[in-house]
């Protein structure tokens, strides 16, 4: 296999040089609404000879490489508008051009955003498109979704959000499935998916489907609370370079870079095409500071023994034979003190909120038969960040790697094997880390022996240091 990465880059190489040597020049521009100026993504431009062309992006703007020097005519068509075709005689600058729109007597709909199947089962889903994804104002397009109808959000750090449907809040969704294209996303070491932390870059996406209700039906018994289901872009109609980059408090900041490419036979027909994706996050995570006493804690601040605060680990008194000495134990009691507690460690100390994230994907996407695609591509996810679950965790370094090969049919069925590897790296439980620190420090017994003799022999006030 790593043989056969050269050759195709190789390849891939060739085929853009060749490709370079045959155009004339690159037409470019906007298309807009003649009346209201605002811009018509969606719109298709191609040359009036049907030898070239592209589809008009998010922001309104094509751009195709054209064969033949001007002049020549573009043909510009949209729904609901008047078809324009205009004259080209310069290609140095960028074009701007309006459609006038038509009045339309009657709206007849062809076409939804899920299938007969779906729409025949009590689903419920909840869409959001890639115009409402790249308006997204907050750190990521992920933390949005938490405003989507029937729809918890719970962010255990900024760089792990989980989504929970029906009721059903945890900070482990294991009830809940996360695909991209059709393929489960989920952590094997975990059994659920962290966010979008391995997921897709926001640049690739063209939509977010929620499916609130039950859909273990359609997915499998991991699917009980609903599915968040990715669709990512087709490099044949999202074509070219584009570039996101965003900064926020926290010392966050945020780049991504998406780019995409077809090519053509000498049939005009669109047989090969490429993308490649890269996204780089960087932020200060929260930082856990809370060092009241917990809702456990048999005692508060005011015992001169210490108690067990909220984000303090080694701390907790999980054993009672050796950390109580109140008189029902049966051993001699000293005034004034009832339990103690070890210092711990302060999570501040013990966890890294340096949250790092960098996502890579790439895939080659083929026209074999008529109607049919040969699809195959590599996810690559690695980070550092905070996970809470029973515990909390400083899941550092983590790997991710996914690996897709698929043959589908619009409408007809589809063949899809993929592979999923995962690394833990670096990461541990905070809390188990911090018991054997202070294991490795001094046992509990000898601590415990040592702090009541240092009582009983010297006094001890809540302001002395001990260890």
């Amino acid at each position: 296999m790593r043989r056969i990465y050269p050759i195709c880059l190789l390849g891939l190489l060739f085929v853009l040089l060749v490709n370079g040597l045959h155009a004339q020049g690159t037409v470019r521009g906007t298309v807009m609404d003649q009346a209201t100026r605002e811009t018509l993504p969606g719109a298709k431009v191609f040359l009036a000879t049907r030898e070239a062309g592209g589809e008009v992006d998010e922001e309104g703007n094509f751009e195709f490489e054209v064969a033949i020097a001007p002049p020549f005519d573009l043909i510009v068509i949209m729904f609901n508008y008047d078809t324009l075709r205009v004259n080209v005689t310069d290609m140095s600058k960028p074009l701007k051009l309006g459609l006038n729109g038509k009045m339309t007597q009657a709206v007849e709909i062809i076409g939804r955003s899920i299938s007969e199947k779906e729409a025949e089962n009590p689903l419920t889903v909840e869409s959001m498109g890639s115009i409402a994804i790249k308006e997204v104002a907050g750190a990521d397009f992920y933390a949005s979704l938490g405003n989507l109808k029937g729809v918890d959000l719970t962010s255990a750090s900024l760089g792990f959000k989980i989504i929970n449907t029906r009721g059903f809040n945890s900070t482990s969704p294991v009830r809940s499935l996360q695909v991209i294209d059709g393929v489960d996303n989920q952590a094997p070491g975990l059994n659920f998916s962290l966010g979008n932390f391995l997921g897709a870059s926001e640049l690739d996406l063209q939509k977010v489907d929620l499916i609130v209700g039950a859909a273990s039906a359609f997915y499998g018994p991991s699917a009980f609370n609903g599915v968040i289901a990715m669709t990512t872009k087709s490099p044949f109609v999202h074509q070219g370079l584009s570039v996101q980059g965003r900064v926020g408090e926290r010392n966050l900041a945020e780049v991504a870079l998406r780019y995409a490419k077809a090519f053509k036979d000498k049939n005009d027909k669109e047989i090969f095409a490429f993308k490649i994706n890269g996204a780089f996050m960087r932020a200060d995570d929260w930082n856990a500071t809370n060092i009241d006493s917990t809702s456990q804690s048999l005692v508060g601040p005011d015992n001169p023994g210490g108690y067990d605060a909220v984000n303090t680990y080694g701390d907790e008194n999980l054993t009672p034979g050796i950390n109580n000495a109140a008189s029902s134990s049966g051993r001699r009691t000293y005034p004034g003190l009832g339990i103690w507690h070890r210092n711990g460690y302060k999570e501040s100390d013990v966890v890294d909120y340096n949250t790092h994230n960098i996502k890579l994907s790439g895939s080659l996407h083929f026209k074999i038969l008529k109607g049919a695609e040969l699809i195959a591509g590599s996810n690559f996810g690695t980070g550092t960040t905070v996970y809470q679950g029973d515990n909390r965790y400083s899941l550092r370094d983590i790997l991710f790697f996914q690996h897709r090969l698929e043959l589908k049919k619009e409408g007809k069925g589809f063949f899809r094997t993929y592979f999923t590897h995962e690394d833990a790296g670096k990461s541990y439980d905070a809390v188990f880390t911090a018991f054997m620190m202070q294991n490795e420090a001094k046992s509990d017994i000898e601590w415990s022996k040592d702090y009541r003799n240092y009582w009983a022999g010297a006094g001890i006030s809540p302001s002395d240091p001990f260890y």
